[in-house]
């Protein structure tokens, strides 16, 4: 196991719960049994169950090929549902940001550079965010490490920040930093120090404390994305509880 919060009981039965509930909501998309409007609602619930079945898998200790299924799925059913779906709503004007499924856009992103996928699918990750209008510097410096002729921009799209920027402020800074030394300090007081903190308004925030089994392992996969990419040093944070490690410096296979 890679999280010891639970033990392996606990990683297999909540694995086994959330393949059954996702297999049960594509039964019912396949029947037609879900009114047009709410399609992409379930499809949506249905890209965070991938996403938790990822995180379930990482942290009971599967095989990394394990999970990299569910990952080209719950991109295929972000390119489908997305587009506009989580835009941040203000004064009843949609803006080009994502405040809510950021964390969301940012783990695929970070997983399908981490685990190499095809680029033709880490491509419909990006058109999702060119459709919305997103800019953001973070989501930027993993796509042109992915996609190596994409422009980089000038700016962000950002109008009210709603916490994001902040959330990620020193890996935010580490991406800029031509030093890696200076890099690696930002990123180690990232990860050992404001990554959870930071994060206190997340539903899954001290989720392992609940009596409901919603917890699924704290892992921070765009701080792995972020050493791999800049070649970091990681032995002062290697085995920080949310860094994963063997995300890095294993073989995707």
């Amino acid at each position: 196991m890679r999280d010891k919060l639970k033990d392996i009981q606990y990683w297999i039965e909540r694995i086994s719960q959330t393949e059954n509930l996702r297999k049960i909501r594509f039964e019912k998309l396949s029947n037609g049994l879900i009114v047009n409007d709410r399609i992409n609602i379930v499809k949506q619930d249905l890209v965070n169950s991938y996403l938790r079945s990822i995180f379930l898998k990482y942290s009971a200790g599967s095989l990394i090929f394990n999970f990299k299924d569910d990952l080209i799925q719950a991109i295929e059913l972000t390119y489908e549902s997305w587009d506009g779906f989580w835009l941040v709503e203000h004064n009843g004007k949609k803006l080009n940001q994502y405040g809510e499924g950021y964390d969301e856009m940012l783990w695929m992103l970070s997983l399908g550079y981490l685990l190499n996928i095809d680029e033709a699918d880490f491509k419909k990750l990006v058109e999702v965010i060119d459709r919305d209008g997103v800019k953001d510097f973070l989501f930027e410096f993993i796509i042109r490490a992915k996609i190596k002729d994409r422009q980089p921009i000038t700016e962000e799209s950002y109008q009210e920040f709603f916490g994001v920027p902040q959330t990620f402020n020193k890996l935010r800074q580490a991406v800029t930093e031509t030093d890696k030394s200076k890099a690696e300090k930002l990123v180690k007081e990232f990860i050992t120090k404001d990554w959870y903190k930071n994060h206190k308004d997340a539903g899954w925030y001290n989720s392992h404390k609940s009596k409901h089994d919603t917890y699924f392992g704290y892992w921070s996969f765009e701080t792995a994305a972020v050493v791999k990419i800049m070649g970091l040093d990681d032995s002062s944070f290697i085995d920080c509880q949310y860094y994963p490690k063997d995300l890095v410096h294993q073989e995707n296979s």
